[in-house]
């Protein structure tokens, strides 16, 4: 991705302001977005897991939908992140985005899974992403980064800076260094061990049962 705007500066940690939140965060995950259950769940990958997390679920009353909202604020308030506008892949990105953006004044949008076969035929929708727009690229919920990586991708293509790829949940162990290798900083609230389950494993890896979505 050579030639690609990016913001330069990485973000390491979310601050120090943002941590009791994170925990009341991690209590609506765990209560209202977790189940465990002794037969596999099956994955959008086509494997399976015994430990399912979703996260429009555990968001899905007002409440608890703004102490996420909240928290991302947070999170990028405390890391410096300076951005214009949040937001990412349909529909894992959506709500958390339109609160941010509600609690925050700064603009929304939305990347489709395809583009559109009518009208502008564009795959972003919302907020007008242009050369000096600053973006934060966010989704609810990865393991391997890929569909984080590629709403960062479109965004990029528009010319946007991308300041910041986060996420509420990182299940997983690779997205990291695979946004290290795109030269995009990178930003996981919460990690499986916070939940207390395994790690769904990255690409390629055999004998778990359990491919990442």
């Amino acid at each position: 991705m050579t030639g690609t705007p990016f913001a330069k500066d990485a973000v390491a940690s979310a601050g120090r302001g943002a941590v009791g939140r994170t925990g009341e965060l991690l209590a609506v995950v765990r209560d209202r977005g977790y189940t465990r259950s002794a037969t596999p769940f099956s994955l959008s990958s086509g494997g399976t897991s015994h430990d399912y997390v979703d996260l429009r679920r555990a968001v899905s009353r007002g409440d608890d939908l703004r102490v996420a909202a909240e928290v991302v604020a947070e999170v990028l308030s405390d890391a410096c992140v300076e951005y214009d506008a949040i937001g990412g892949m349909t529909m894992g990105a959506d709500p958390v985005a339109h609160a941010v953006a509600l609690l925050t004044g700064r603009s929304w949008f939305s990347v489709r899974k395809a583009e559109k076969s009518h009208g502008s035929r564009r795959r972003v929708e919302g907020a007008e992403l242009r050369p000096g727009t600053r973006v934060v690229v966010f989704e609810d919920t990865t393991t391997t980064g890929r569909s984080l990586a590629e709403a960062v991708e479109v965004v990029a293509a528009t010319g946007a800076t991308v300041a910041l790829a986060c996420t509420i949940l990182d299940r997983g162990e690779s997205a990291g260094a695979l946004f290290a290798a795109m030269g995009v900083p990178y930003r996981a609230i919460l990690g499986f061990r916070d939940l207390g389950i395994d790690a769904v494993p990255g690409p390629g890896t055999a004998g778990t049962g359990r491919p990442a979505d």
